[in-house]
């Protein structure tokens, strides 16, 4: 039987999606533009506050470097909120994204999976929520 944690030892909520876009959404991958104004809608949408603007840095795509273990490029990317955090990384040759969200305050994760499917043109995820407790 599980025991609940006592409000004390809460650390925060952590959800995680590591996502398949269709091939027509990959390039919003690629666009830092685009993907800053994901994390700044996702961010009101859950009702959060912006500490520090999303920050991005940018490799670019290199299609040869696909079948290797070298960085094929994309965008990775960080925004700080006034509850912790939300960072994504991107490889838009692969069609995929790995994105995550802490706060350590309760937030909708329904929410916010249904945002990232229908902006990013999702087609597969596995997502994650993690209840973080303080030891």
């Amino acid at each position: 039987m599980l025991q609940s944690t006592p409000k004390e030892l809460f650390a925060g909520w952590h959800f995680t999606m590591d996502g398949i876009v269709s091939a027509e959404k990959a390039p919003n991958l690629g666009n830092p533009r685009f993907i800053e104004t994901v994390l700044l809608d996702l961010v009101k949408l859950l009702e959060m506050q912006v500490l520090v603007a999303p920050n991005f840095v940018e490799v670019p795509t290199n299609p040869a470097k696909v079948e290797t273990d070298e960085d094929e490029g994309g965008v990775t990317g960080t925004c700080i909120i006034t509850t912790s955090h939300l960072s994504i990384h991107t490889w838009p040759l692969r069609e995929r994204f790995s994105m995550d969200v802490f706060s350590c305050r309760e937030f909708d994760n329904a929410k916010c999976d249904r945002f990232l499917r229908e902006h990013f043109g999702v087609t597969t995820a596995t997502t994650h929520l993690i209840r973080r407790n303080w030891p």
